[in-house]
């Protein structure tokens, strides 16, 4: 079987461009997201955290100034970060760029008026009595479709990539916060498909009506405070965040023409599931990509959101699987991007892994006793100089949700 390597990134969050701000700020104990007091400014029960439209530019030239007009936030986010990994990359043509391909973890098509139409779908398929497919074809504009098929999104980030293969879109609950999309790259690349997979992963701004489903289905943090972060004793709920995520994979057995100048991770491997219980899905996804690299990980990138029940069920379910690990996690600092926080954390937890520091938990001062005898790392970095295997686990937001994700990094040797 042919490796795969994680060997460009891109990132935006809150915190900037690029990983190293998001280290830095979990590293110094500094979170993104809103106090109590500016999310009330903002008229908002939740604190919830944005981007800086400065870090999301369009590019420039004809071709993309008619795109523009097409183009929402989603798309620029998208866009930026693709960019940003391919940055000082030589053009790809002819039998390589055929040979790229694009996956998307995206929460729908990308178009404004889909994503309005599906938080009020959410929330009145609670109760309306007509089957989710007739709800669907009644409710759900046409012009959505139209411009959804199969991923426009997907086809502005080609367009910035030069990649001419595959342009592939995970949506919903399957994507388990961009885990989903990174499985199906690792199936497209070690079917021989593909060379290269650029996955891209964007988080928009919510609508009120989508953060009240997400309210409704798993109760959102009210107060970003220290202690009330992911896994702490005073933990409330997730707070909601926008961002942008790129993740270039490359065969090692392809002769790659994008690696980076650092050593490369190997994603080891990546696995979904879906069963009819939350927790039987986490223990099977991380069972199962664990399971491929045969050993325990040094430092576990638990999913991590802050919720009172999941954050206990993941640390009930992985605790003996991670045991010994150090464990962290990123959402206390840049909130839950609910489409694509497992390739956020992917992408942390590769840097992580090549500078041999684990990071602590934004927010956590006070790890709850009830959820076991776990090494979170807590007020600064822990060295790990000796870390070579990372499990990055994610889940989809919701008591009612069944589907989890997790992967398996590795920093050694290649």
């Amino acid at each position: 079987m042919p490796r795969i390597l994680i060997t460009r990134t891109g990132l935006i969050t809150a915190a900037g461009a690029g990983v190293d701000p998001v280290l830095a700020a979990m590293a110094a104990g500094r979170s993104y997201v809103p106090t109590a007091a500016e999310a009330r400014q903002r008229r908002s029960p939740w604190p919830i955290v944005t981007l800086d439209p400065a870090d999301t530019p369009w590019p420039a030239g004809k071709l993309w100034d008619n795109a523009k007009k097409y183009a929402n936030t989603a798309a620029f986010g998208a866009v930026a970060a693709a960019v940003q990994a391919m940055a000082g990359a030589d053009p790809v043509e002819g039998a390589t760029a055929i040979a790229s391909g694009v996956v998307m973890a995206v929460g729908c098509s990308g178009s404004d008026e889909l994503n309005e139409a599906m938080g009020k779908i959410a929330v009145s398929a609670q109760t309306d009595p007509r089957p989710l497919p007739k709800l669907l074809y009644d409710e759900v504009p046409d012009f959505s479709y139209i411009r959804g098929i199969p991923s426009q999104i997907g086809q502005f980030v080609a367009i910035a990539t030069g990649f001419r293969g595959s342009n592939v879109a995970v949506y919903g609950e399957g994507g388990a916060a961009g885990l989903g999309a990174l499985a199906q790259a690792s199936r497209l690349l070690r079917s021989g498909e593909l060379d290269r997979v650029i996955v891209v992963g964007v988080a928009p701004p919510l609508s009120t009506t989508m953060l009240v489903a997400y309210d409704r289905e798993d109760r959102l943090g009210t107060s970003a405070a220290p202690g009330a972060g992911p896994f702490d004793a005073g933990r409330g709920g997730t707070f909601p965040g926008q961002a942008a995520v790129a993740l270039l994979l490359e065969r090692d057995d392809a002769a790659p023409v994008f690696g980076a100048d650092a050593s490369p991770v190997e994603l080891v491997a990546c696995e979904t599931r879906c069963t009819p219980a939350r927790p039987e899905a986490i223990s099977a996804a991380a069972g199962a990509a664990l399971s491929r690299h045969g050993a325990v990980p040094d430092v576990w990138w638990a999913h991590g959101s802050g919720s009172v029940g999941l954050d206990a069920e993941e640390c009930a379910v992985l605790g003996p699987l991670a045991a010994g690990a150090h464990v962290t996690a990123s959402k206390g600092t840049v909130g839950n991007a609910f489409e694509c926080g497992g390739l956020i954390d992917v992408a942390l937890a590769a840097e992580s892994l090549r500078r041999g520091r684990t990071p602590p938990v934004g927010l956590l001062v006070k790890p709850d006793p009830d959820l076991g005898d776990l090494e979170f790392v807590v007020g600064g970095p822990r060295a790990a100089a000796s870390a070579r295997t990372a499990l990055v686990t994610s889940v989809s937001h919701g008591v009612k949700a069944s589907t989890a994700g997790a992967a398996v990094l590795w920093g050694g040797a290649l």
